[in-house]
């Protein structure tokens, strides 16, 4: 029996008795009486194991009762021991404090007398290099009378550790003062050779230099030597290579002086950084300190150089296009030059080296949106030039449409290639102007078709077909435009989207780029228009928010060249029923009531049914299958064309519609409609009806309340009309001469 199993927290009888019978019955086999069996078994041996217990606890109890009296005496002898302790240490406590008393004073004493001892030393070494200090004068100007830089040198060491060491005496400063005069006694006297060594790139020399500067402690100016020398050097290049370009008679390499110039100047600085790495150790930052202070004081200027190129050339962006692209190609190979000999620049210099680069060049961006607009302007100048005919108006218009886009591409091109995209809001405002002219020129062609509409030349039915070809034509030309102008705004939205992130990156450890040399005000404003343009894409519904206006006017311009569409086959339905005159009363004087079927449709409707029966055959060539382009104009003129079915049945309905508007428009101009008239127009209305049921159409609802009041008789009229529209039924009743009962 695992009595263990007791003592567990997670105990559970019934569980512990269950397991115990199921091993009795494995042990002892399956047999009746089983359970009691068990039962008897277990129950002695608790009751077993229960008097052990019992008996083990009365042993430890006696146990603990017995040694009682010993623990009581032990802890009376412990609290005894604890008091003479506190006493003890007591008492130590008084004699520490005592010892402190009396030795506190002598310790500061001591302290005292230390500090004196040595402001006495140091008195005495200042007052035994003040003995000194007179020969080291004596010995520095005999140096200088001699020209001897190495003893001025070694002397001029002295005298700086002598002036150290008087530093407690009076008179520091004026004695600071003279050795910083012999500093730059010295100075002056290396600076011929110093700067003889520099031009001549004489390493060994410029190391005994080194050695000299860093010991004065005037490393800095040395350096600052180094950069003269160079910055002198390269300045003179500069106008040997101006004057060279100068000569040169083709504009072409004219033009290269500054990629010339460049070239040297990399090649140089990559020699003179494994120079200055020899001579100044790990100071390896000269050359590229020497770049960032000469390109900006280079006389003339790069800028002054580059506008009068420019003022004597006729492809001013392209040439401004060439030297943003030298630039770039220098900032490239500057920092692959960085990469290569594994040079870190400072902040500070980081940024001074790229506005050397690009500070000049800022200007140039500023103007380059004008430039780009005079050019976009001449050249769309050359697309509005004014064609004779609408079919050559017409052509021109797709051919206008392609050139156009090109040139935009183009000059988004010439944005990213001389600003880098940092104008490209800029081109963006002025885009405006050029795509409202160009919609300009839709609108006077436009105006051209509505001319010759009206015009005896298009008189004839045949070249109206002709006109409505070049209207069909005119609409796929402006979807092609508005396909084109949103895959342009998408391309803009891609490259702001690119811009952004290029002037929010923090470039100041990585490549020198043009975008860390704008200034905060100007990246503040870039962002802001870039943003805006973002918010208007989410809120925009038809445009990406870039061109709404011009969205706008060209929905306009669909809407009215689809009116001139419908009003080209409208104008033989106008012409007919302007000929629709209400019959004369056959018999007068009888009065004699004729029947319906003695009735013929008048010669103008049976026209405009001739017509309308004819309009399939010419509408199908041009809208049975439809390009995609003309489509989608015609589906953003009317909602109808974007129903499943075929666009030249969309056309022939609408063309209907307008039919029996015009025609229920003649009807209520009538004065009055006798008996016979009336039996004559409801003729007319109902062949009408029969032809557009043969195109599977039907009259509009006002005209077939029309029909029916014209054929109720007159003392049926108040119940026939009934649900007809109470202006229609009206008129009839005036028209018809019937007196109202009500």
């Amino acid at each position: 029996m695992d009595v263990s199993a007791l003592s567990e927290a997670t105990f559970s009888p019934a569980d512990w008795i269950n397991a115990n019978y199921k091993k009795y019955i494995e042990e002892n086999g399956s047999k009746d009486g089983d359970a009691t069996s068990f039962i008897q078994s277990y129950v002695a041996k608790l009751q077993l194991y229960v008097q052990q217990v019992n008996y083990a606890v009365e042993e430890s109890s006696r146990q603990v009762v017995s040694s009682m009296p010993r623990i009581a005496k032990e802890s009376t002898t412990l609290h005894s021991d604890v008091s003479q302790l506190q006493e003890k240490m007591s008492a130590m406590r008084q004699e520490v404090a005592a010892v402190q008393n009396e030795t506190g004073e002598c310790m500061a004493t001591l302290e005292r007398l230390n500090t004196l001892q040595t402001k006495l030393q140091a008195a005495k070494e200042s007052l035994q290099e003040s003995d000194g200090w007179g020969n080291l004068l004596a010995e520095l100007e005999d140096g200088f009378e001699r020209n001897d830089l190495k003893g001025v040198c070694e002397k001029l060491i002295a005298l700086q550790k002598s002036l150290h060491a008087q530093e407690q005496l009076p008179g520091h400063a004026e004695r600071l003062t003279q050795v910083e005069d012999f500093k730059n006694r010295l100075e002056a006297l290396a600076s011929p050779s110093v700067v003889q060594c520099f031009a001549e790139s004489n390493l060994e020399q410029a190391q005994h230099y080194v050695q000299i500067f860093a010991s004065i402690q005037r490393l800095p100016q040395l350096q600052q030597y180094y950069r003269a020398v160079q910055k002198n050097l390269w300045q003179q290049q500069w106008k040997q290579t101006l004057e060279l370009q100068g000569t040169e008679t083709q504009p072409q390499q004219q033009q290269q002086f500054l990629t010339l110039y460049y070239d040297q100047l990399l090649e140089h600085c990559q020699r003179q950084v494994k120079w200055c790495s020899n001579l100044f150790s790990e100071e390896s930052t000269q050359p590229f300190l020497v770049i960032a202070e000469l390109l900006p004081a280079l006389q003339p200027t790069r800028d002054a150089h580059i506008l009068q190129l420019l003022k004597t050339s006729n492809e001013r962006l392209e040439l401004l296009g060439l030297f943003s692209q030298v630039n770039h190609s220098f900032v490239l190979h500057l920092n692959s030059l960085l990469e290569q000999s594994h040079i870190t620049l400072s902040d500070e210099l980081h940024r001074q080296l790229g506005e050397a680069v690009f500070e000049y060049f800022h200007k140039f961006i500023q103007q380059y949106p004008r430039l780009e607009e005079t050019q976009l302007s001449t050249q769309v100048d050359r697309l509005l030039s004014n064609q004779s005919t609408p079919s050559d108006a017409v052509r021109h218009l797709e051919e206008s449409t392609r050139k156009l886009y090109e040139w935009l591409k183009e000059a988004c091109e010439r944005c990213s290639a001389i600003t880098s995209d940092l104008a490209l809001c800029k081109l963006i405002t002025l885009l405006n102007g050029i795509f409202k002219r160009q919609l300009e020129n839709f609108g006077r062609i436009q105006r051209q078709l509505g001319l010759s509409l009206g015009s005896s030349s298009y008189a004839a039915q045949s070249e109206n077909w002709s006109l409505l070809q070049y209207t069909m034509s005119q609409l796929q030309c402006l979807a092609d435009f508005q396909v084109q102008l949103h895959q342009f705004e998408h391309d803009l939205h891609a490259r702001m989207a690119t811009l952004a992130a290029k002037l929010t990156k923090q470039s100041s450890r990585g490549n020198i780029t043009i975008f860390q040399t704008c200034d905060h005000a100007a990246r503040t404003q870039l962002l802001n228009a870039i943003a805006d343009y973002q918010q208007k894409k989410a809120e925009a519904t038809e445009s990406l928010g870039i061109f709404p206006q011009i969205y706008a006017a060209l929905k306009l311009q669909f809407s009215e060249t689809h009116d001139i569409t419908l009003n080209i086959l409208l104008q033989p339905i106008e012409t007919h029923l302007a000929h629709i005159r209400p019959a004369a009363e056959t018999h007068p004087s009888t009065g004699i009531d004729m029947p319906s079927f003695s009735f013929a449709p008048q010669e103008s409707i049976t026209q405009i049914g001739q017509y309308l029966l004819t309009l399939p055959q010419h509408l199908e060539p041009l809208l049975l299958a439809p390009s995609a382009l003309l489509k989608q104009a015609l589906e953003v003129c009317n909602v109808k064309y974007t129903q499943a079915i075929p666009c030249a049945d969309v056309l022939l309905s609408l063309v209907v519609e307008q039919c029996c508007i015009l025609y229920q428009a003649q009807i209520l101009q009538i004065k009055t409609l006798p008996a016979s008239a009336a039996k004559q127009l409801s003729v007319d209305i109902e062949y009408l009806s029969n032809v557009l049921e043969e195109l599977g159409l039907s009259i509009n609802l006002q005209l077939s309340q029309i029909l029916t009041l014209l054929k109720a008789a007159p003392d049926q009229y108040l119940t026939l009309s009934s649900g007809c529209e109470p202006r229609l039924v009206t008129a009839i009743r005036q028209m018809r001469n019937i007196i109202s009962t009500q």
